[in-house]
Formats: structure tokens, C-alpha cells, sequence
């Protein structure tokens, strides 16, 4: 019985000592199926300080400058978010641009048009000689030594503008003198002398279907309405085109604030770096992922 135990005895140190002599070149997974349940005649040797790569993937980009992605917005919206990645964004902003400065510019052209027709219709239809007639006909005898000379020549019955035989010095003085009137005729091709015209009825005696004669300004024919409301068509469009301009304006500052955090925001997302691995293992190479995880204040 003692030499049986004695044998054993002998037998475990034996064994110990060889796994020992081999314990340098084993290779442990820390899997214990494969550590403790794999093929010995497998076992792989000499890769504990050596891990080749096989295969790389990151999405770690470059930082994105905050400061340049809105400068870009500032000139040109939606840039600077498309230089963040933002794209969406980036052609939502470029998209109101665009649509803006259409607006804007069929707007202002419908303006010049009509304010060209306006122009056009007071030149035919409209005389401030006319009307100069009409005040001194009513008023210039009321008002002791005025003077009544308001031509430095003799008007025709044709007088077109610029109706450069009217003083319009005179006629002005002429009508500070007449207590009722709250305005003076601008000069002939004012801006304010096409809105003036249609606007006052003090002014109203010179359109043509207006009878000289009537003394009474304050009920005016259709002409004189159906003019104000074609002036109005051109100051209707010239607003709503302004309107536009400052949607542009305001596009490009709230881009480039937009632009700003955009970048920053890209700067301070969640990057995460994976690569693939050869694991040397009991059963040979297997390919392993390893995560890097950064995060960028």
C-alpha cells in the first residue's frame, strides 16, 4: 500500500515538471471552453507579444473649424452645415435662399412694370397745368396781391411734360395762400408727385374727365381712385420684394449661428473606432473585433 501511494506521488511530480517545462510556450485565450476543453496537439505558441492586423474600420473624421463652417453660412446659407455633414439642414437653409431671391426679384420686376404703367397713364391722362388753372380760376382772386403770373409762357391746349411753361415756384406759393389745401404739387416726375396725384383730392381737378369749372374738389371721378389703386399695385409689389430681401438677410445670419453649433455638435459626437483582429487561439487564427470609444469635449 505504501509503495502504491509512493508510486503515485512520484508520478504527479513527474507530470507537474513536464507542464511546467511547457507552460513558456502555452497560449491562453481566457475562453475557458477553448482553454480547458480544446485539443492539445493544437495549441499555438510564440504570438503572446504579437497580435497581427487583419482589417481596420474607423469613423474617427477631422474636427470641423465652427468658426469656418459659419463664415461659409454667412456667405452662402446651408454651406457651413454642409461642410458639418449636416445636409438636410444644409439644403433646407440653401433651399430658402434660392427661393427668396427668386420672390424677391419677380416681385421688384412686377414693381418696375407697373410703375411704369402708373407713370405712363398720369402722363397721358393727368396735367398739373390743369389743375394750376383750375386753383387760379378759384382761389387767386381771394387772396389779395398774389401774384397770378404762375406761366412763363402761355400753355398750350396740348402741354405735355415735362410742362416746362408752369412756374412751379408760384404755384406752390400760390398754394400755401389757400387755407383748405394740406399739400403743394411736387415737381413734375417726383416720386412723390405720381403718388400725390392720386392720392389727395386737393389734386384731383387735373385728370382729364374732371370739369375745370366745378368748384368743388372733394368728390373726384373714378379716375382719380381707379389711378391710386394702380400706384398702390406697384408699392404692394415693391414690399413684398423688400420683404424677401430681408428674409435673405435674415437666412444668412440664422445660418451661420446654425453653421456654428452644427460643427460643434459633429466635433463633440460619439466616434467610435473598430478594427479586426486575428485572435490566436487552440483551434487557430479567429478574427475579433476590438472598440475604441472616444468622446471629444
Amino acid at each position: 500500500m505504501t509503495r502504491t501511494i509512493a508510486c503515485i506521488i512520484f508520478n504527479i511530480i513527474l507530470i507537474s515538471s513536464a507542464v511546467a517545462q511547457q507552460n513558456d510556450s502555452l497560449y491562453v485565450t481566457g475562453n475557458r471552453q477553448v482553454d480547458f476543453f480544446g485539443k492539445p496537439g493544437k495549441l499555438l505558441t510564440g504570438y503572446q507579444n504579437e497580435v497581427p492586423l487583419l482589417q481596420g474600420t474607423s469613423s474617427n473624421n477631422s474636427e470641423k473649424s465652427p468658426w469656418l463652417a459659419a463664415a461659409m453660412s454667412l456667405l452662402v446659407p446651408g454651406a457651413g452645415e454642409i461642410y458639418a455633414e449636416s445636409y438636410t439642414k444644409g439644403g433646407i437653409f440653401l433651399g430658402v435662399e434660392i427661393a427668396s431671391w427668386i420672390v424677391a426679384g419677380v416681385y421688384n420686376s412686377k414693381g418696375n412694370k407697373q410703375t411704369e404703367w402708373f407713370k405712363n397713364y398720369a402722363n397721358e391722362h393727368y396735367s398739373p397745368v390743369r389743375y394750376a388753372d383750375w386753383v387760379l380760376r378759384n382761389y387767386g382772386s381771394l387772396i389779395p396781391g398774389i401774384d397770378t403770373t404762375l406761366y412763363y409762357r402761355p400753355p398750350t391746349s396740348s402741354e405735355k411734360p415735362p410742362f416746362d411753361c408752369l412756374s412751379w415756384i408760384e404755384l406752390n406759393r400760390l398754394e400755401g395762400e389757400v387755407s383748405t389745401f394740406t399739400h403743394r404739387l411736387p415737381l413734375y416726375g417726383e416720386q412723390q408727385y405720381f403718388e400725390l396725384i392720386g392720392k389727395y383730392k386737393q389734386f384731383s381737378k387735373g385728370w382729364d374727365t374732371e370739369d375745370p369749372y366745378e368748384t368743388d374738389h372733394l368728390t373726384p371721378s373714378d379716375q382719380f381712385y381707379y389711378y391710386g389703386v394702380e400706384f398702390n399695385k406697384a408699392d404692394k409689389y415693391y414690399k413684398i420684394s423688400d420683404m424677401f430681401i430681408s428674409v435673405i438677410i435674415v437666412n444668412h445670419i440664422v445660418s451661420a449661428f446654425d453653421a456654428y453649433l452644427t460643427a460643434s455638435r459633429y466635433n463633440n459626437a460619439l466616434h467610435a473606432d473598430v478594427q479586426l483582429k486575428m485572435q490566436p487561439t487552440i483551434y487557430g487564427m479567429i478574427p475579433t473585433a476590438e472598440a475604441h470609444i472616444t468622446y471629444t469635449f
